[in-house]
């Protein structure tokens, strides 16, 4: 079981740190970080409790009990930088999830490609801020409990609604969604859950998201990636305000914005600003969709 010191003083940590995905840019930063956290004693002490809090959500999915992976943290609050000590805490747990992942039989590729989910909201954040940080730590919280896995061009993970256990579908930033790479992924998944997790069966993919607004289909190309994407998706339940996920997930910016000075470089740009241009909103939509139809298609 690693500790924050054995982690912060890692020879190797830069080594450690691409593997987990981060980009040169994010290597240094963090070993810089890392350098100066490990000087605070109190600061060190809270990552190996914030390590500790982990490890015991590690096999506890979402919307299961007795999940608290971050108790008492406010990652804005971090005087060393937006969710830095909760970073830390996932670096340190990084060999309790790898373990998960193998006493589930999971595949070591898939398991490398998922723990480089890390790597991925570093670049989120500095997309969105301008700076090295981590506000998506809570959402890393799914990765590393086990139920979230990156299958080729998606992202899936285990997790129980109100209406019961489903597949949860995720489209992390990374290209094109284009239909060949979508109907990949979801027969992976299709596959993985059910051979390595059979003692959480479900039935039906799930996704909750901006993009299965019918306004977004209705503004692009019924040929566009997007638009085909939403029409495989049966909606129910009550539309649930958007403008923030469009404004975060297409252009990367949060909170208050001069929308006239977001860039129109792609259609999907121009359809969400055209909206709120003449006074429209965007909404959230839960779909669903099971995983015999998408398979089959």
């Amino acid at each position: 079981m690693q500790d924050a010191r054995t982690v912060l003083d890692a020879p190797d940590l830069d080594d450690r740190l691409a593997r987990l995905g981060l980009r040169p840019d994010d290597v240094a930063d963090a070993v810089r970080s890392a350098a100066v956290v490990a000087r605070d004693p109190a600061a060190v002490a809270e990552v190996d409790r914030l390590a500790e809090a982990l490890r015991r959500t590690v096999g506890r999915f979402p919307g299961e009990p007795d999940r608290d992976p971050f108790p008492g943290y406010d990652g804005d609050a971090d005087r060393y930088g937006v969710g830095v000590l909760a970073l830390w805490a996932l670096v340190v747990t990084e060999p309790d999830l790898v373990a998960f992942h193998r006493s589930r039989g999971v595949p070591d590729d898939v398991s490398a490609a998922t723990l480089r989910e890390l790597g991925q909201q570093l670049l989120v954040h500095r997309l969105t801020f301008g700076v090295f940080g981590l506000h998506t730590h809570g959402w890393l919280a799914h990765t590393w409990s086990g139920s979230l896995y990156w299958l080729g061009r998606l992202q899936f993970n285990l997790e129980v609604l109100a209406e019961g256990r489903v597949c949860s579908t995720h489209i992390p930033r990374s290209g094109p969604l284009d239909p060949a790479a979508v109907d990949a992924s979801f027969a992976r998944a299709a596959e993985f859950f059910p051979t390595h997790f059979p003692d959480r069966p479900v039935t039906d993919f799930w996704c909750r998201s901006w993009l299965l607004d019918p306004a977004l289909a209705a503004a692009l190309d019924p040929a566009s990636n997007m638009a085909r994407f939403q029409s495989r998706w049966r909606l129910y339940g009550e539309p649930m305000p958007g403008d923030d996920d469009a404004l975060f997930f297409c252009f990367a910016r949060r909170g208050v914005v001069d929308r006239a000075a977001l860039p129109r470089e792609t259609s999907l740009q121009r359809a969400i600003l055209d909206r709120w241009a003449s006074g429209g909103r965007w909404s959230v939509r839960d779909g669903r969709l099971p995983m015999a139809a998408a398979v089959a298609r």
